[in-house]
């Protein structure tokens, strides 16, 4: 069995060795699950409404700009603060209306509000879910409905761009941020354990993925059982699933690709409890690595910014925490992304020029993603300004071992990214179904392997009857 899974992991590390981005959220369905703020209080129809209140009906230009997003999107929150202080445009004339608690959860949400009264000017759309949205005209309308175009992009990620844009060609979306990820782990166990005293030694022992297995074992020995190498299955399938070479939907069918061989390597390290197996977006997720049960996971750029409730401020327990200053990221077995948010306009938008001055200011202004990236410790959507940041040594975060600047170590990873033709609008729902399934392969719902993909199988059938599925 491990010397057919060894070769299945070095079959697999050989297809991509840098791969672009989907995720996953949160629940591994793609998006910023987790590194916001606390929601605001549901109202009586299960939305969410920030402490700005409602929005106004649409119809003509109120002059105030509405941004639809979710309720953990501290993304949002921080934008219009840098851009009302940047800018000079008054705090109340920008408004926050959410909807949902996390990217996944406001996927349904949003449309229904887009399909009622409430204003809506600027929409958030998920890396899993937002085909769903631009490819509708009665959700989305193209960005060129309020002067943006392609060209005024300032030296975006090409996959950022791919994505924003509906099956005519016409850009409908734009992204902020670029989500490259990478390895996050704890140095001092790192060197307990293994030796290891810099993010380029331990990168040389999970630089693939037989070497993340030999290394997953050495560790474990080492610590006589202490310590896993990975926290959760979750954060393994997020940065594997980025070998596959295939979208999921190929010609109205399901494609599996590689996806199958998960299912080997994710029992392998359940069982040799090379996984700590806690689950997501939960307090044992972040404990896990506090109390050492877990050396680390995979962690995307927005999920390491200076938010009080990022993964990385959770998993070090913010100052004074146990990992506090005792973190650190290489890149991994390979390259990958996870997530992502881009900015769209709802088809019933009123407020133009605010909307595209908004816009414009966090994609197209190096000053602005400037002051977006040094203000939030993510990593925006213009290569020359991050390259910058990088060759000035500007950012240092305390949070990691030495004030290790993770933009560094990220750079590459967006460079290499390519996500052409790997995303489609069934994403969300079938990577749900895919982790399910896994995951009952390893509680032993499934007792098999086979039983293990016939479930998912039968899941995305039911899920998307249109769909073939063999």
């Amino acid at each position: 069995m491990k010397k057919k899974l060894l070769a299945l992991l070095l079959a697999s590390a050989m297809v991509l060795s840098v791969a672009g981005c989907s995720d996953e959220t949160p629940t591994d369905n793609g998006g910023n699950e987790g590194d916001g703020t606390t929601s605001a209080p549901a109202n009586s129809d299960g939305s969410e409404d920030t402490t700005e209140g409602a929005a106004t009906p649409s119809g003509e230009d109120d002059g105030v700009l509405t941004i639809v997003t979710w309720g953990s999107n501290s993304d949002v929150v921080n934008m219009k603060k840098i851009f009302c202080e940047n800018t000079g445009v008054a705090e109340d004339k920008v408004q926050i209306v959410t909807q949902g608690d996390n990217g996944e959860g406001g996927r349904d949400q949003i449309v229904q509000y887009l399909k009622g009264d409430g204003d809506a000017d600027i929409i958030t759309l998920e890396a899993d879910w937002i085909l769903s949205y631009i490819n509708d005209d009665t959700l989305t309308a193209p960005l060129s409905d309020i002067g943006i175009s392609e060209g005024d992009l300032k030296n975006p990620y090409s996959y950022t761009v791919a994505i924003g844009k509906d099956e005519s060609g016409t850009l409908k979306g734009v992204s902020f941020q670029a989500a490259p990820g990478g390895f996050l782990y704890r140095s001092d166990l790192a060197e307990q354990y293994l030796g290891v005293k810099s993010p380029e030694e331990m990168q040389e022992k999970v630089k693939d993925w037989a070497t993340f297995q030999a290394t997953a074992k050495e560790l474990y020995d080492a610590s006589n059982g202490a310590t896993s190498l990975q926290a959760t299955e979750g954060g393994l399938w997020q940065v594997y699933q980025y070998n596959r070479t295939q979208a999921w939907v190929v010609d109205g069918a399901l494609v599996m690709d590689n996806a199958a061989d998960f299912y080997d390597i994710a029992k392998t390290f359940n069982d040799e409890k090379y996984l700590a197996n806690v689950p997501q977006w939960d307090p044992a997720w972040y404990a896990a690595i506090q109390d050492g049960t877990a050396l680390g996971d995979f962690v995307p750029t927005w999920g390491l910014t200076a938010a009080a409730d990022s993964i990385l401020s959770n998993m070090t327990g913010g100052e004074g925490g146990k990992a506090y200053g005792k973190m650190a990221m290489c890149q991994g077995p390979n390259g990958y992304c996870w997530g992502g948010t881009w900015l769209g306009i709802a088809a019933k938008h009123n407020t133009d020029d605010l909307a595209a001055q908004f816009i414009k200011y966090f994609t197209c202004d190096d000053d602005g993603m400037r002051a977006y990236t040094l203000g939030t410790n993510d990593f925006c959507n213009n290569s020359t300004v991050m390259k910058a940041i990088v060759d000035e040594k500007v950012n240092s975060n305390p949070q990691l071992t030495d004030g290790q600047d993770q933009f560094q170590i990220l750079m590459d990873q967006a460079d290499a990214i390519n996500m052409d033709g790997k995303i489609t609008k069934y994403d969300s729902v079938i990577k749900g179904h895919f982790n399910d399934s896994v995951n009952g392969y390893l509680d032993g719902t499934y007792a098999t392997k086979d039983d293990a993909i016939n479930a998912f199988k039968d899941a995305v059938a039911a899920s998307f009857p249109d769909l073939v599925v063999e």
